[in-house]
């Protein structure tokens, strides 16, 4: 049970972490009710990557101080900004106030999620056992090592040897990790696991129905569609929990929604004034460092989905003007500029081409069947949701209004992207369109229910005037009343039952200790959490990092030699490697294993993630060797001392 009380303390944290700096900027910026809520998760993620990446060059450690700074600052610049260019607070839309029922359901959406992920990761300590977990996990524990969260420096973990300055890695969720565990003082998993609730949860949830609210109304039945529909996709967030697994990206793509809502109430909305627009794109802007700083994919994300929400303005406007969009030529020569200078950051976000070597895997045509039918990255047929998803779509195009064809443009889009990631055989035309996500299936498909769920909401909605106009009518009443049962089940129950049960069970096999995980087995697990008993604080371990033995690092606070499998290896760690178990004194790999007080061994057996398969001589002959001696055993995960060198 104490497992579970480190949990709730690490919840209770994140909450204040992840709400209150960001909720001050909100209400800073003017920004109310449902509003500030929803901008207030990624505006704190800005004040956290803001503050990791200006902390160290004010000579400051990383922790709640340079938080707090930083938040102060961007506090004191956006009323410095508000006094400036507008002093109102940005116009209320009667829309924009939730009815009782519209309340509940963005109050349960969350709560139905932290289900969902409690029911995944199956205990509040274990980790997701997949490849780069490894380095995510370790990561956070380098910052607590180093003090030191910024983007511009995690990569030195992997590549300190290697002679060159450290690049640029999104260490967004690695900064407010180390973050929470500074403050709460629970495990690194514990956090790991309670920041996937927060952004899966709190920021998703309160950001797709703000985004839905912009595109489909304000009404009760819309809001409840779309809070419900929110916990009903697997593609996000439990497909990016449980492949990968890809936390910085499901970070960053939980921002989306609410920053794209603050786009369409930007460019969207009759303004009367133009200095309205100023403080939705000043927050709109004020998210884009913890988007980008996050995970650049995200980023890339809003970029074209923006490009979508700038051509609906125009064409709005120019339908209002006799064809001319107020500024007539410039209007289409800055939305011309816009795609260029997206264009070019979609061009230089993208990964190296040796990550970019994912291929299609399915034909055109089953991609968009997968796409009508909610089921993409061969999930299971989510049938209540494709149902209200066509109804949505139908009812979009049955509007002929500008925010039913931005809707569907949205859809469009980003069913096309899955579409070419998935089917598309030109290799060279599917990489410039979805190079920037690696063209990864997965990464394409987490996209969708972006655009489905304002679909669904819209669908549901539809349904249920229809539905209720029949019952009024007095005809075949108790058809209609049947038929508003069965539409209630579609929106909620049915998808939980069938299509997040399935995906859930799945995604728990990459949480469960057992003894033949892919990454830490039961006996590796048990060896590791008394290894404090046998290794003192300073010493270096050495081991295969595949087979999980890098995670001593993260989880037992202990400095291991190899911290990742994709880093770089000098001629003195491949020596290391090569040599420890003939070890003798005077030898070179003594002095070496001496140099770096690499005075224990990890032996986890041959299993490796991913099923790879790399033998290291110095390592595969431990249990024979004179070079060394069992310290502790837990089945076939051994802990050995180094004696050869004295």
């Amino acid at each position: 049970m104490t497992i579970w009380m480190e949990l709730l303390l690490a919840l209770g944290t994140l909450g204040v972490l992840l709400f209150v700096p960001g909720y001050i900027i909100a209400r800073a910026l003017g920004l109310r009710g449902l509003w500030s809520v929803a901008v207030s998760g990624p505006a704190s993620v800005t004040a956290v990557v803001s503050a990791s990446i200006v902390a160290p060059l004010l000579g400051m450690t990383w922790g709640v101080l340079p938080v707090a700074v930083v938040t102060a600052a961007i506090v004191i610049l956006v009323v410095g900004l508000r006094m400036l260019l507008w002093r109102a607070t940005p116009p209320h839309d009667p829309g924009d106030s939730l009815r009782p029922w519209a309340r509940a359901a963005v109050v349960a959406a969350p709560l139905v999620i932290v289900v969902q992920v409690l029911l995944m990761i199956g205990s509040p300590d274990h980790i997701s056992q997949t490849f780069d977990n490894i380095f995510h996990l370790n990561a956070v524990r380098y910052i607590l090592e180093t003090g030191n969260a910024s983007s511009f420096w995690v990569s030195s973990l992997t590549s300190s040897e290697a002679g060159v300055p450290p690049s640029f890695y999104p260490a967004g969720w690695h900064a407010f990790s180390a973050l929470l565990v500074d403050v709460s003082g629970v495990s690194i998993p514990v956090a790991s696991n309670a920041l996937l609730i927060g952004f899966a949860a709190f920021t998703w949830t309160t950001g797709i129905v703000v985004l839905t609210r912009e595109l489909s109304g304000g009404r009760t039945s819309t809001m409840v569609g779309a809070a419900a529909a929110a916990t009903c996709f697997p593609a996000f967030p439990i497909l990016l929990a449980d492949y990968g697994v890809l936390f910085p990206y499901m970070m960053a793509l939980s921002f989306v929604p609410a920053t794209l809502a603050l786009l369409v109430r930007a460019v969207m909305r009759d303004h009367t004034d133009a200095r309205a627009r100023v403080p939705w794109l000043v927050a709109l802007v004020g998210l884009l460092p913890g988007m980008a700083v996050s995970h650049p994919g995200g980023l890339v994300v809003l970029l074209a989905m923006g490009a979508v929400v700038f051509a609906a303005a125009l064409v709005r406007r120019a339908r209002r003007h006799g064809g001319r969009p107020p500024g007539g030529l410039w209007a289409w020569m800055g939305l011309a500029g816009y795609l260029v200078i997206a264009g070019c950051l979609w061009f230089f976000l993208r990964p190296s081409a040796d990550a970019r070597t994912w291929t299609p895997e399915l034909t055109v045509g089953q991609a968009i069947g997968e796409v009508l039918t909610a089921s993409v990255n061969r999930a299971p047929i989510n049938l209540g949701m494709a149902v209200l998803i066509v109804l949505g779509i139908v009812a979009a195009f049955r509007t002929r209004t500008a925010r039913g064809g931005l809707t569907l443009g949205l859809f469009a889009l980003a069913a096309g992207l899955y579409i070419t990631a998935a089917g598309v055989p030109y290799l060279l035309l599917r990489d410039v369109l979805v190079g920037a996500w690696y063209n990864n299936i997965p990464r394409l498909a987490a996209i969708m229910p972006l655009v489905w769920v304002p679909l669904a909401a819209l669908g549901f909605t539809a349904a249920w005037d229809a539905l209720r106009a029949r019952r009024l009518r007095g005809g075949r009443r108790m058809v209609a009343t049947l038929g508003l049962a069965a539409l209630v089940l579609a929106v909620f129950p049915l998808p939980q039952a069938m299509s997040m049960r399935h995906a859930i069970r799945d995604a728990r096999a990459n949480y469960a200790v057992s003894e033949d995980a892919p990454l830490l087995t039961t006996d590796e697990w048990a060896l590791l959490e008394r290894i404090d008993e046998y290794v003192p604080e300073d010493a270096v371990i050495v081991g295969s990092p595949w087979t999980g033995t890098a995670l001593a690092y993260a989880l037992a606070d202990r400095e291991v030699l190899f911290p990742h499998t994709l880093m770089y290896v000098s001629q003195d760690m491949q020596e290391i490697l090569d040599s420890l178990d003939t070890a003798e004194p005077g030898s070179e790999v003594c002095d070496l294993l001496t140099d770096r007080r690499a005075d224990f061994v990890l032996d986890f057996g041959r299993q490796e993630v991913n099923g790879g398969r790399h033998v290291y001589r110095g390592l595969d002959r431990l249990a024979r060797s004179d070079a060394v001696e069992l310290v502790d055993s837990e089945g076939d995960a051994r802990l050995y001392r180094v004696t050869a060198c004295g």
